[in-house]
């Protein structure tokens, strides 16, 4: 990651001096950052894919070049390799590696595959623990991740605990500009970069939905998601399971719900509590966007839980 940045600045001076002796030409793939890793589920852990995104226009020159994969304890599982360039040179573009079960199960066509090094029932990524690098370039660590990987640092694993069944890690932008990967949101801390999503792989066939924030200033809520609560249980109520279905103002928003003083966490719609104590009850409810950005007004609900009725 840190260490790109240095290798980027010699790339950009190396264009520069060429531009004076040649026309223009696509740059190099140099900018480019992990987006998003999926490491299967437990039901089809197998289906596994990386997301890479360009923050500069012409960094589709991929072909040749490398993703490697790692266990836990920093043993390659997997070298897959880009047979050619793409088509997609937009800035924002992006460009998905996947095993034939992610593309049967998420139902997209992938740019390149991943293929184990060795036949691994559990597949190449291991949701408990690993780490991704692309090149030398940018290096992603997760869960029980401790071994090296290049000379790239990794900083903090992201999800310390694991990757949650049927989720993926998807890199934030917000900083800067919350509608566009920048440099900047590279930190070289995975803990810090990336968070727990739903899976959304976008191959390179798929226009970029990414904008500069100019655009994004004409727009109520400046990219902050909305949320709305979809179906309610009455205000006083004997049940002390209560379903509540809620939904965000972006499609592909994942959701954190907290009860009464709780901590937000991870959550589904429709969400049905588990049994709870009779008396009064807070529900809050808040999107996240793909940018990593929270809806900064929860929505909130009060209701009480009523005495069981006698017989």
């Amino acid at each position: 990651m840190r260490a790109s940045r240095v290798l980027l600045g010699a790339v950009a001076s190396g264009l520069t001096m060429l531009a004076l002796w040649a026309p223009a030409a696509s740059a190099t793939f140099h900018l480019m950052q992990i987006r998003e890793i999926y490491p299967g589920t437990l039901a089809s852990p197998n289906s596994e894919y990386v997301e890479l995104q360009m923050w500069a226009a012409g960094q589709n020159h991929v072909g040749g070049h490398v993703l490697h994969t790692y266990d836990a304890a920093g043993v390659e599982t997997s070298r897959d390799t880009f047979a050619q360039d793409l088509s997609g040179e937009a800035n924002q573009s992006t460009m998905v590696l996947a095993t034939p079960e992610a593309e049967a199960q998420l139902g997209f066509r992938a740019d390149a595959a991943i293929v184990p090094l060795t036949p691994l029932p559990a597949g190449a990524l291991n949701p408990a623990g690993g780490a991704v690098c692309w090149e030398e370039i940018d290096c992603v660590s997760w869960g029980s991740f401790a071994g090296p990987v290049h000379s790239t640092p990794t900083g903090s694993p992201a999800a310390p605990g694991g990757i949650p069944d049927g989720m993926a890690l998807r890199r934030t932008i917000a900083a800067g500009c919350p509608t566009l990967l920048e440099p900047t949101d590279d930190t070289d801390n995975s803990a810090a970069d990336f968070l727990p999503v739903f899976p959304g792989p976008r191959p390179n066939s798929v226009a970029p939905s990414e904008h500069p924030c100019e655009a994004e200033k004409a727009k109520p809520g400046h990219g902050s998601p909305q949320t709305k609560l979809r179906k309610l249980p009455p205000k006083k109520s004997h049940d002390r399971t209560p379903t509540f279905r809620f939904t965000a103002s972006e499609s592909g928003s994942a959701f954190e719900c907290a009860l009464d003083r709780r901590r937000f966490r991870l959550c589904r719609s429709p969400l049905t509590t588990k049994p709870l104590s009779v008396g009064r009850h807070m529900f809050k409810v808040r999107a996240l966007n793909s940018s990593g950005v929270h809806d900064p007004s929860p929505a909130a609900y009060a209701f009480r839980i009523l005495p069981k009725r006698q017989p």
